[in-house]
């Protein structure tokens, strides 16, 4: 199983904690509503900087677990120290312990593996009885020809990148119609567009994204002026932007 942007580039600990910074509190508010707490039995699969896993941990324990895995934990070395555990794994070929977990998350993890049905069979099967699982994916859901400028131009050919890679831009818009076929119940969805000015966490971690995937990008049609052009306005405070839509999908399995 191979990611998009793997987790050995230079500048990978900083993009992904800008990542957590900009997405952690829409996965807390979500985690939260689900009823989140001390004692619960937790899995964040594909834990990548770890952000929302140490979360994890200042509210499920003591007395709850904290599972982090990764194909690359090299970014989760803290968390035993917080009372976590990491694990190097890949989500659709090593074993999944089933009916382990009160709650099971990943965030812009599955989009990317090509076996992405795979793994969410097996993250609902590693449910308890009544276990709760989110899903948080990118979907383009018909806006990546809307974005304007650079940074739109730029987006389209990191869409096409991922896919050539295995992702898949219009999947997340499927996933409650996948989980009530697999038994879950109490399906819930939705999807948000994040807005962000230039120079903003989010802008600098997409302009980190953009120079991790460059040669890709470049490969994919982008001239090297364009991607120049699109990290500067990304760098412009006076600008706004937008990103696709993050689907958040969540279930339980029945009692």
């Amino acid at each position: 199983m191979d990611y998009t942007l793997p987790n050995d580039w230079s500048l990978a600990e900083e993009r992904l904690s800008l990542l957590g910074g900009a997405y952690d509190p829409g996965s807390i508010a979500l985690a939260q509503q689900l009823g989140v707490a001390a004692g619960w039995r937790c899995l964040e699969a594909g834990a990548g900087g770890g952000s929302f896993a140490r979360w994890l941990c200042t509210v499920a324990l003591p007395g709850g677990r904290v599972l982090a895995v990764d194909a690359d934990p090299r970014h989760l070395t803290d968390l035993p120290d917080r009372g976590g555990e990491t694990v190097r794994m890949d989500l659709v070929t090593d074993p999944l312990p089933a009916g382990a977990f009160d709650f099971v998350h990943t965030r812009f993890v599955l989009l990317h593996i090509a076996e992405r049905q795979i793994v969410v069979e097996r993250l609902a099967r590693a449910l308890a009885p009544g276990g709760v699982l989110v899903l948080e994916e990118g979907d383009g859901l018909g806006m990546l020809g809307e974005m304007p400028g650079a940074f739109g131009e730029v987006w389209r050919a990191f869409a096409r990148s991922t896919e050539t890679a295995g992702a898949n831009q219009s999947w997340a818009r499927t996933l409650p119609t996948r989980l009530a076929a697999l038994g879950l119940v109490d399906i819930r969805a939705d999807a948000d567009i994040p807005f962000f000015r230039g120079d903003s966490p989010m802008a600098r971690m997409w302009s980190l994204t953009w120079a991790q995937a460059h040669e890709a990008l470049v490969v994919h049609g982008v001239s090297q002026e364009t991607i120049a052009v699109a990290q500067r306005e990304l760098a412009d405070e006076q600008r706004w932007l937008y990103a696709p839509p993050t689907v958040r999908v969540s279930a339980r399995a029945s009692r």
